[in-house]
This record gives structure tokens, sequence and C-alpha cells, in this order.
């Protein structure tokens, strides 16, 4: 049994958000092997012992750092050609922490580049990045969004930054973790060299089918057109507005009646922006996502932003929800279309997908079943994530000495 130290940039709980979702079953699976210590930073004082769950860390130690102070050091980072990013969760009393404990542990593994900077050029410990996607990927997708906004222009400043920063970051790790194929290929420089470097792997998400019962869709309910996702991040409410403004309307002129259902935290702010749309219903945050979901048509999940593996696509299909995508929402997802999801690359394909569930009960039906069988044989946690845990056991092996 190893000792491994974890490195959160937020306390992983609540676990609600998908980067929560992955880190957490990530150290679940590790901890059926070895002995985990959680080292974590947090800026909320108010939800610092909020649903946490037993059994995965031997240790938990938080590190506390207001928003003030990262905003300051973000500032700093601006002034010295630095990416936001790194500079916001730049913590001393953090890093004094790491390097205190480092010598302690086999095994260290950073949630996210944002403490994968604490383990750069670190010789005393194996040191693994669980990078999840790569940033600049997600930046240059928000600049090239027809929208202007402060974000857009401080994502042009971040991008090349975040990208010079992130291909050199990973030559410091053993390991690096990535969800998606194409997040590998973009930080790797050229086709050799992403053919012949494995310390950079790929290993989907999971999901949970025990609290996702499936039900197979009913033909008789009104179409209502589900789209799960947190509002409070921009690649959802981009895609959100998107399908309200450009699909939403030429469904509505052939179905009238329908809907979509927004499931997921949401400010008032952009509750009220999105159901300015005629048709839509943003529901917030719910005790129950299948509750919320139960009856719809289909999900939606057509992307314009983002990087990395859409966790909705997987929580349709667990759902029994027929699943129509762009190819940017089913990156990192091996799902075939038309048997397994149906893809729309233009509003009018997505709506034309859309009027033609409606109208076929038999194939809504076809592609429940297929979309769940698909999950249960490629996504659930234990089997998605066993590359990731044997790879990290290898690691192990091969720093223990042989002892004749």
């Amino acid at each position: 049994m190893a000792k491994i130290l974890v490195l959160t940039p937020r306390f992983p709980y609540p676990i609600e958000a998908g980067d929560t979702l992955r880190i957490y079953h990530i150290c679940k699976q590790l901890s059926t092997e070895h002995s985990l210590t959680l080292l974590s930073l947090y800026e909320s004082k108010n939800k610092i012992n909020e649903g946490v769950e037993g059994g995965v860390f031997d240790k938990i130690e938080r590190v506390y750092q207001p928003k003030w102070k990262s905003w300051i050091n973000s500032l700093a980072s601006f002034l010295t050609g630095n990416p936001l990013q790194i500079g916001y969760y730049k913590s001393k009393k953090f890093e004094i922490k790491i390097k205190n404990a480092i010598k302690k542990y086999d095994l260290a593994l950073a949630h996210l580049v944002r403490t994968g900077q604490y383990l750069e050029k670190q010789d005393d410990v194996i040191s693994v990045l669980e990078m999840t996607d790569a940033l600049f990927m997600n930046y240059d997708r928000v600049i090239k969004t027809n929208h202007w906004g402060l974000k857009k222009i401080i994502y042009r400043i971040e991008k090349p930054r975040m990208e010079k920063y992130e291909r050199e970051t990973i030559q410091y790790f053993d390991l690096v973790s990535l969800v998606s194929d194409v997040d590998r290929k973009a930080l790797l420089s050229s086709e050799k060299e992403a053919e012949e470097d494995g310390s950079v792997s790929v290993y989907t998400n999971g999901i949970d089918l025990s609290a996702r019962p499936y039900s197979e869709p009913d033909p008789d309910e009104p179409p209502v057109i589900a789209f799960i996702g947190n509002m409070r991040t921009v690649h959802n409410r981009d895609a959100c507005k998107y399908f309200a403004e450009q699909v939403l309307p030429r469904v509505r002129d052939r179905l009238p009646g329908t809907t979509f259902r927004i499931i997921g935290s949401a400010e008032e702010r952009d509750v009220r922006a999105l159901e300015q749309y005629e048709g839509v219903d943003v529901t917030g945050w719910v005790d129950s996502i299948p509750e919320a979901a139960q009856g719809t048509l289909c999900g939606i999940g057509v992307m314009r932003m983002g990087a990395g593996l859409q966790n909705k696509i997987l929580e349709y299909m667990a759902l029994g929800l027929p699943v129509i995508a762009n190819e940017r929402g089913l990156e990192g997802i091996q799902a075939d279309p038309p048997q397994q999801v149906l893809l729309g690359a233009t509003p009018q394909e997505v709506a034309d997908h859309i009027v033609r569930l409606a109208r076929d009960p038999e194939k809504r039906m076809r592609l429940s079943r297929a979309g769940r069988r698909f999950v249960e044989k490629n996504h659930q946690w234990e089997e998605a994530l066993r590359p990731f845990v044997e790879d990290i056991n290898a690691l192990l092996e091969k720093e223990t000495p042989t002892i004749e």
C-alpha cells in the first residue's frame, strides 16, 4: 500500500460539478489499494464541512485563501506575463504545506494545472497531473464565437499564455491524465510526439448508473427537450443561448408547444436571460436530475465551446434519453452515430432530428436502449478508470526497490 498526496484547487465536496466528480471517483478507486491524504485550497468558509464523503481519504487538510488575495495574485501574473489561472491559485501557505509533507509520500496527484504548478520540477516524489482537458483549447473556442464581452477579451490575452504553459508543464510529470484524445493531440506539438509520448494518456469519464435509473421514453408525453449542465460555466450558457435562438424556433414552428428544459445550477441573472426566449424553462438547482429529466424527449449536447468530455452526454444515455449532439459535444465519447447518438452540425439538422424523434416513437426507443447499453459497457466509473489506476500502480512498482 502506497501513500498518496492529492492536491486540489478547490475543496471537492459537495460533489457537484464535472471536475469534482472526476477527481472524487479517481480517488475512490485509488483508495481501495492505497492510503490517500487530501490537501486542498478553499475560498469559502461557509461550505467547508458540507457533504464530506467518508471512506476515501484517510486525512484531509485545507488551506484557506480568500478571493481578494487570489485576484491580487492574478493581477501579478498578468503583469509578469503568466496565465491568470495559475496566479489565481498561487498560495505561499499551500506551497509550504506541500514542501513540508512531500517526502512522506510515495506519489503526489495534482488535480488540474492549478495545483500542478506546485509539483513542477519536484524530484522527491512520483508526480501525476490529472489535467482533465487543455484549457487553451476552451479559450480558443470562446474567442472564435461571434459574441463579444469582457471574458472574450481576457481569453484573447490568456490563450497564448496558457497554451505555452500547458505545453511546458506536462514535461515535468511522470504521468498526465486527459479525458479526450483531441486534447492530447492539441497539447503534443507533433504527430510523432503524439505517437511516442506515453506519459500523456487518455482515460475516459464514467457515470454512476445506480444513481440514474433507466426509464424508456413515453411516446405520449409532450415534446420537452432537456439540457443538463451547470449554468455557471460559459460553455453551457453559450450552448443554451445558441439552442434557444437558432434551433428551438425551428422546432416550435413544426411542433407547437415544444419546450426547452435547462436543468442545473444557475444564477438569477442567467435564468432571466434564458427565460426571455419563448418556450425556455430553467429549473435551477434540483435535488434529483432523473426526476427533473423525466418524460423529456431527448437530451441536447450541441456545444460551441468547452474542452474534454461532456458528462451531460453520458447523463442522457444513462437516463434513457436519445442524444442529439455535434462533433464537439461528442469529443472523448466513442459512440456511433446514428445507431447510438444523432449527429447534427447545423441548427436545421438538429431541429430535423428533434421533429423526427417526436414523430417516431420506435426510433426514440431504439436510441434510448442503445445509449444505455453503451454507457453500461464503456462508462461505468470502475471500468473507465481502471487503466489510470493500473498506470499509477505501475509507476509505484517501478520506483519500489526489489529486495533480494
